[in-house]
C-alpha cells in the first residue's frame, strides 16, 4: 500500500534539561487534540491532551504533505520538585495547513526530551473552524443550542455520560446540506484510549421532530445528506449511540451544500495518465464527473485526493494507483460462467456490483499446476461493497471462496485468495458479488488477478525507537510469507539519526522475526529521524533461475486494550530520536557472542548501570513478550532456562544472568542476531525496553557420530 512521507517542523524548545527520567515520566501517549479540525490556508491553535508529561517537546511531525506543526511553549511552564520532571498533561500546538492542503486525517507526533510521542490525529477541512461553547443557559439542550454558520465545521467533544451535543443553524428551502462527521475514525491510532466513541447524529426541524438520521457509514462515523423543503431554523444533535463519553472523544462535523464524494468509478487509475471518472455520493449534479491525473511515479497502492467536481472542491476520496492492465467490465449481464466477461491475466479489473443481487464473472484460462492470487479493493477504499470471492470451475463448480481478509494486522471485509493452483487446464471463473446480496453505484471495487510470485512482507513492531547516549535498543521485525516463499530475509535499515549505527540481522526460514539493533555513541547528540526498514531475499524458483525479492516494512503502533491486550495498528512513521539519559544508562554482555552444541547450556551475564535514583525493578530477556511470545529471534530449538537464569533485578540491583539451551534437535545455524534485553514497565502492558550492545547465537550441527552412552 501506498507509503507516506514525513514533513517535520523544528520549533522552540521548552524549559531547561532536568533531571533522570523516571519511569512515570514515560514517552507521551497522546490522546486527543481540541479543536481536532484545522482549515486550509489557516494557522490554528489547538490543546493537545496527552497521558504522560509533554514538558520539553521541541518538534511536530507531521505526515504527509501541506500541513505543518509547531510546539507553542507554555505562558507558565509547570513547576517540580527537584529531580523530577514536571507534569505537562495538555499543551497547545500551532498547526499551519497550506491552501492546496488534501482534506482529511493526518497523524502526527511529538519529540521530547524521553523520544517520540504516540500518534495522535488532526483533521484539514475548507470551511471555517466553529468550537463547541458551553450551554449559556443550563444544562446542555435543543431549547439552548448552539446557533453556528453554514458553512462550517464544528468541534466539540462527547465528554461524559448521557452527554448530547446541539447545534442551531438555518436552512433555506431547496437547499441540501451534507453532514459528515469524523470521530470514531480519528481515534483509530489512539495508542491508549482503550474504549471508543460511537456517534449517531439526528436532524430535527424547530417543533423536535426528527427529519433524517445516520449512524454507521464510515465505520461507526455518521453521514448525512438532507434537502430542506422549507426555509427555517433547524437542529443537529450528536451522541454517542450508547449515551457513554469520554474527555478523548472529540469530533468533527463538516457542515456544507458542496458536493460529497464517497467513491469514485473506476476506482484504480492508472499513474501518468487522465482518467475521466463518474463520481458516487451525495448532492452531487448530474451525471458528476472528475478527471484524476496521478504522477508517473505514483507508487502502487491506495492514495488520497480531491478532486474538483462541478467547479466546487470537495472532500478526500481514495483511489488505487494501479499499474497492471487495467480492464473495464463490459455493459451487460456477466453474472454467470457462460455470459462471463474474458480477462487477461495479469488484469486490474474495474467492475460494480449495480444492483442487489448482482454478481460479475470474469474467465481466464489457467493451465495446471499454474497458481494464481486474486485481491479485492473495495471497503478499504471506502466503497459499500461487502464482497465474497469464489474460483469456479467450468462445471459452475465452486473450488475456493474467500470472505475476509487481514492486511497489516487489521481485518478488512475484502477478500482474498492466494496462491490457487489450477487442478487441471482449462476455463476458470473468477467470481465476485456482495456478501448480503446488496447494490448501487457505491458498490465499486478492482479485482487484482495476478500469477501467484513467492513474495513476502515486513511488518515493523513498533513504529518509534527512543534512545540516549551510550545505549542500544532492538527493532523487531515479522514476516509473511506468501505463495511459497521460504527462505531467508537480510534486514536493511535507511536513513539513521546522527550518533546511530545500525546492526541488522536476519529471519531465518524457521522463525517469523529478526531483528534491527539500533546504538547510539556516548556523545550522540539530540537528533531525530524517520527511519525505511527493508527485507531482501533471493529465491530460487523451479527452473533454476534466481528471483530478486525486496519490501519495505510497514510500522505498526501498540495498541492498549481493557485488561491488558496488546494490538497494532498500521502507520507511515518509524520514528528513531535520541534523547537525553533514562532510567538505564547502558547495558554490558559478558561475550559478544555464543557457540552452542546441541543439548549443551552456556550463560550470558548481564550488568546495567541505573540511573542515579532509578530503583525500578528491571526484567531481562531475549524475547519481546506479554503473556505471550510477540517476537524474538532466537534460533529455533534454542531457549532460555528460567530455571538456571536471574532476569529480575530490583531495587539497586544491578546485575543478572540469562543461560540459554539448545535443544538435542535444535537448528544449526551461524551469527543469530539476538538481543539482551532489559525492560522497565510503564504500565501492565507497555515497557520501555533497551538492550546490550549487539550479541549472536551460533549453533553447531550435530556430530555424524555422536559418541554412544556409557
Amino acid at each position: 500500500m501506498n507509503r507516506l512521507f514525513a514533513s517535520v517542523a523544528a520549533c522552540c524548545l521548552l524549559g531547561a534539561t532536568v533531571a533522570t527520567a523516571q519511569t512515570k515520566d514515560s514517552y507521551p501517549m497522546l490522546m486527543s487534540v481540541h479543536p481536532v479540525a484545522v482549515q486550509v490556508g489557516q494557522t490554528s491553535e489547538v490543546e493537545l491532551a496527552s497521558r504522560y508529561t509533554l514538558f520539553g517537546s521541541t518538534q511536530v511531525l507531521v505526515v504527509g504533505e501541506g500541513l505543518i506543526g509547531e510546539v507553542v511553549p507554555p505562558e507558565k511552564p509547570p513547576q517540580a520538585k527537584p529531580g523530577e520532571r514536571p507534569n505537562l498533561t495538555k499543551m497547545k500546538l500551532r498547526f499551519t495547513a497550506a491552501a492546496d492542503a488534501i482534506p482529511g486525517i493526518r497523524s502526527f507526533r511529538l519529540i521530547t526530551p524521553l523520544g517520540p510521542s504516540t500518534l495522535g490525529q488532526v483533521v484539514i477541512v475548507r470551511d471555517p473552524v466553529v468550537i463547541e461553547a458551553p450551554p449559556k443557559k443550563g444544562e446542555k439542550s435543543a431549547a439552548n443550542a448552539q446557533e453556528i454558520p453554514i458553512p462550517s465545521a464544528v468541534c466539540g467533544i462527547l465528554e461524559k455520560k448521557e452527554d448530547v451535543d446541539h447545534y442551531r443553524f438555518r436552512a433555506e428551502a431547496g437547499t441540501t446540506l451534507t453532514f459528515h462527521i469524523r470521530a470514531q475514525r480519528i481515534e483509530n491510532r489512539i495508542h491508549d484510549l482503550q474504549s471508543h466513541v460511537d456517534p449517531i447524529v439526528t436532524l430535527r426541524n424547530a417543533m423536535g421532530s426528527t427529519l433524517a438520521t445516520s449512524d454507521n457509514v464510515f465505520a461507526g462515523d455518521p453521514l448525512l445528506s438532507h434537502k430542506f423543503e422549507t426555509a427555517g431554523e433547524y437542529t443537529l444533535e450528536i451522541r454517542d449511540v450508547r449515551y457513554e463519553g469520554n474527555p478523548y472523544w472529540v469530533y468533527c462535523i463538516e457542515i456544507n451544500n458542496r458536493p460529497f464524494v464517497t467513491q469514485v468509478y473506476p476506482l484504480a487509475v492508472t499513474p501518468g495518465e487522465t482518467t475521466a471518472v463518474s463520481v458516487v455520493g451525495a448532492n452531487l449534479p448530474s451525471a458528476a464527473t472528475a478527471d484524476i491525473t496521478l504522477p508517473a511515479k505514483a507508487e502502487p497502492g491506495l492514495q488520497r485526493l480531491s478532486p474538483p467536481v462541478g467547479g466546487h472542491a470537495v472532500n478526500d476520496v481514495q483511489v488505487l494507483v494501479n499499474t497492471l492492465p487495467a480492464v473495464m467490465e463490459a455493459a451487460g449481464d456477466n453474472n454467470t460462467f457462460d455470459k462471463g466477461q474474458v480477462i487477461p491475466v495479469p488484469a486490474c479489473v474495474n467492475g460494480r456490483i449495480e444492483t442487489p443481487a448482482d454478481g460479475d464473472c470474469y474467465i481466464f484460462e489457467a493451465k495446471k499446476g499454474e497458481a494464481y492470487s486474486f485481491n479485492v479493493v473495495a471497503r478499504q477504499a471506502g466503497s459499500a461493497l461487502d464482497p465474497i470471492l469464489h474460483i469456479e470451475n467450468d462445471k459452475q463448480k465452486s473450488l475456493v471462496e474467500n470472505d475476509d481478509t487481514r492486511i497489516e494486522r487489521v481485518t478488512i471485509p475484502d477478500s482474498s485468495i492466494e496462491f490457487w493452483r489450477a487442478p487441471a487446464d482449462g476455463r476458470y471463473a473468477v467470481h465476485i458479488r456482495d456478501l448480503h446480496l446488496r447494490g448501487s453505484d457505491s458498490f465499486v471495487y478492482a479485482l487484482l488477478v495476478t500469477r501467484s510470485q513467492p513474495e513476502f512482507e515486513l511488518e515493523v513492531d513498533t513504529d518509534k525507537t527512543g534512545l540516549a547516549p551510550g545505549i542500544a535498543a532492538p527493532i523487531f521485525v515479522d514476516i509473511i510469507r506468501r505463495n511459497g516463499f521460504t527462505g531467508e530475509v537480510q534486514l536493511h535499515v535507511e536513513g539513521l539519526p546522527a550518533g546511530i549505527t545500525a546492526t541488522c540481522g536476519k529471519i531465518l526460514p524457521s522463525l517469523k522475526s529478526g531483528c534491527i539493533i539500533l546504538q547510539a555513541t556516548d556523545d550522540a547528540p539530540r537528533s531525530v529521524a524517520n527511519i525505511r526498514i527493508r527485507g531482501t531475499a533471493t529465491h530460487k524458483l523451479e527452473d533454476g533461475t534466481e528471483l530478486q525479492l525486496s519490501d519495505t516494512g510497514r510500522p505498526l503502533q501498540e495498541i492498549y486494550f481493557p485488561g491488558g491486550g496488546r494490538g497494532h495498528y498500521p502507520v507511515a512513521l518509524h520514528t528513531v530520536a535520541v534523547a537525553e539519559p533514562m532510567d538505564i544508562r547502558r547495558i554490558t554482555l559478558s561475550v559478544k557472542s555464543l557457540t552452542l552444541k546441541p543439548g549443551e547450556s552456556q550463560k550470558v551475564e548481564v550488568a546495567i548501570e541505573r540511573a542515579p535514583d532509578y530503583k525500578g525493578n528491571v526484567t531481562l530477556d531475549m524475547m519481546f513478550q506479554h503473556l505471550r511470545v510477540f517476537c524474538t529471534s532466537l534460533p529455533k530449538g534454542v531457549t532460555i532456562d528460567g530455571g538456571k537464569s536471574k532476569t529480575l533485578l530490583t531495587g539497586t540491583e544491578s546485575k543478572g544472568h540469562i543461560t540459554l539451551k539448545a535443544a538435542a534437535d535444535a537448528e544449526p545455524v551461524e551469527n543469530q542476531l539476538v538481543p539482551v534485553m532489559a525492560h522497565v514497565s510503564i504500565n501492565f502492558v507497555m515497557k520501555w525496553t533497551w538492550c546490550g550492545e549487539p550479541f549472536t547465537v551460533t549453533v553447531e550441527k550435530p556430530a555424524e557420530n555422536p559418541p554412544a552412552k556409557p
